[in-house]
């Protein structure tokens, strides 16, 4: 009887060996604010999921993001349901022991980084900001993961009550048109919201795009939308992207400071954040808004970083994406031909007085985030300059150019099971189309040497001149005097500052005139003297020489054939 009940029920041992090979339930995320009285104190997380198969879950934070490398500081008030034991974690989270399979579930709260609205002197994307009237994160900081399940299915729930407002990328499962979320999706998410929540969407060629925002800034927020929807729309352009789905833009304020303007952002898969000086005007903000949406191409869908030293592949990931933020911008209308040349212009004044400019890529990396600004900057100028040469070079071989490059090496990644590291697979794309580029990544990357771009780099329209001019020096200690808001500290009595009248003490309004890093043009500042507010003007230069590059447009070619030499300089 056993032999018959066997063969006679194969079938439907086979049905319910096809069930149980069905996913496993969603790992389920919930987020809500914590309130007292009226003001948000914190964000409550709650994590439901079944325990693993071993019986020893880990549900921890990942290594680091950002620089920072303790994600899970920020969360308290840990508590586990289902476990028989649970023990710290190595990033701030818990190992909790159960019977295998276990229903658990992990709650928590996530405290500010801040004390005050972040200003532009503080501002950090991996830090999250917890305010009375609103809040913002990175998934990164917001949730634990269960750690080696990343790639789980995984549904996201808002449970704030009415009057608080809330968008995330999270969301685009639930009836936006997304696709099905994974545990790595709510990693890799934004979440904003508050009080005075604006959403506005917009739909470009076919897909809702949501721009997200809390709290005042000095442009008009509608302006930003719509530029934003036009940045969206000319990147999709240039990707020749169709079906695209459903995405995120969010920003928020960054309390402003005398004589300092900053503004930055963070991509996402689906979504990008801003973080955005309360001052800025809307003129600076399209190529902020240009260079994080190339991210969801470059470099996600171009090949993958290195396992370690990311930022060794930052000249191409960040580099690229600058030099096409630039071009975009410039081919939309979104800016003049003398925009995109000041532009470049300002960034090789920086390239030219880089205390980086001669280290190596793999030296670079390594001080990305704790090097300063020079450190930070020098991949993204490396890596515009070598994408204007290598462009300007397959043109002139009559091989394309790099738009064609990059386009191609998309398509041939797309639906491939494993990504290629970045920098291996556009160094084969580039093989394909007929330029081998190892030579100047040996030359300009390896070891350092110093990069001059050809002077038809920008086509027929403009010339870089090569040049030796006086490096810039505002004849004081800037760090020091923004460090104490903004009152002169370390005027140097040889400098042109000191000489103009400019001592320690005095407080600088504002700058109204010259331009950080040209010492070619005079800088004007109205300064408060004990009593006396007056302004003063002197030359920021110093005693020693740098070469740089500076765009020249030929501005009667300009005149006669605006069109023509728009389209050459924009590649």
């Amino acid at each position: 009887m056993h032999h018959w009940l066997r063969i006679a029920a194969l079938p439907v041992l086979l049905a319910l060996g096809a069930a149980s090979a069905a996913p496993a339930p969603a790992i389920s995320y919930e987020l809500a604010p914590v309130l007292q009285g009226d003001a948000i104190a914190a964000l409550e997380v709650t994590i439901r999921l079944r325990a693993d198969k071993s019986g020893v879950t880990t549900l921890d934070w990942a290594d680091g993001w950002a620089g920072e490398d303790k994600l899970g500081q920020w969360a308290r008030d840990i508590r586990i349901q289902g476990g028989t034991s649970a023990t710290p974690a190595p990033h701030g989270g818990r190992i909790v022991r159960s019977a295998p399979g276990a229903p658990l579930v992990m709650r928590y709260r996530i405290v500010s980084a801040y004390d005050a609205d972040p200003s532009v002197a503080d501002s950090e994307q991996a830090r999250p900001v917890v305010r009375p009237g609103w809040f913002y994160s990175v998934g990164e900081i917001l949730y634990a993961r269960p750690v080696g399940r990343d790639d789980a299915p995984a549904r996201f729930a808002w449970k704030g009550p009415a009057g608080i407002g809330f968008a995330s990328d999270t969301e685009h499962s639930t009836g936006l048109g997304g696709r099905p979320r994974s545990v790595g999706d709510i990693l890799e998410s934004i979440a904003i919201g508050g009080r005075d929540l604006s959403v506005t969407t917009i739909m470009v060629k076919g897909a809702p795009v949501r721009v997200a925002h809390v709290g005042r800034f000095g442009f008009d927020v509608r302006a930003f939308d719509r530029l934003a929807g036009e940045v969206v729309a000319v990147e999709r352009d240039f990707w020749r992207e169709t079906g695209a789905g459903p995405f995120l833009i969010t920003a928020i304020p960054l309390a402003s400071m005398p004589g300092r303007l900053s503004y930055g952002g963070t991509g996402r898969s689906d979504a990008f954040a801003t973080w955005i000086d309360r001052d800025a005007p809307l003129s600076g903000l399209g190529w902020l808004l240009a260079h994080e949406y190339f991210h969801s191409w470059n470099a996600r869908q171009l090949g993958r970083f290195p396992e370690t030293a990311e930022a060794e592949a930052y000249w191409l990931s960040e580099g690229f994406t600058d030099f096409y933020a630039r071009r975009l911008m410039l081919r939309a209308g979104l800016w003049t031909p003398e925009k995109f040349a000041a532009d470049w212009n300002e960034m090789l004044r920086a390239y030219a007085a880089s205390s980086f400019r001669t280290a190596g890529n793999v030296e670079a990396a390594a001080k990305f985030w704790t090097g300063g600004q020079d450190a930070e900057k020098i991949p993204y100028q490396r890596g515009s300059m070598l994408a204007a040469l290598w462009d300007r070079q397959l043109q002139a071989k009559g091989l394309g150019d790099l738009d064609t490059v990059l386009r191609a090496q998309r398509d041939r990644l797309r639906g491939a099971a494993e990504l290629p590291r970045l920098t291996d697979a556009f160094a084969a794309e580039m093989d394909r189309a007929g330029l081998d580029i190892r030579p100047d990544v040996d030359r300009y990357l390896a070891r350092g040497e110093p990069l001059f771009l050809p002077e038809d780099a920008f086509g027929a329209c403009a010339r870089l001149v090569t040049a030796d001019v006086p490096v810039f020096d505002r004849g004081w200690d800037n760090a020091a005097t923004q460090r104490a808001g903004n009152v002169l500290t370390g005027v140097d009595p040889a400098s042109n500052a000191y000489a103009a009248g400019l001592r320690d003490g005095m407080k600088i309004l504002r700058r109204t005139a010259g331009e950080p890093g040209n010492s070619t043009v005079d800088f004007v500042v109205e300064v408060q003297d004990g009593a006396t507010k007056r302004s003063v003007t002197f030359r920021p230069a110093g005693g020693k020489t740098l070469r740089t590059q500076q765009i020249v447009l030929d501005s009667a070619r300009f005149a006669a054939e605006p069109e023509t030499c728009k389209a050459a300089l924009a590649g």
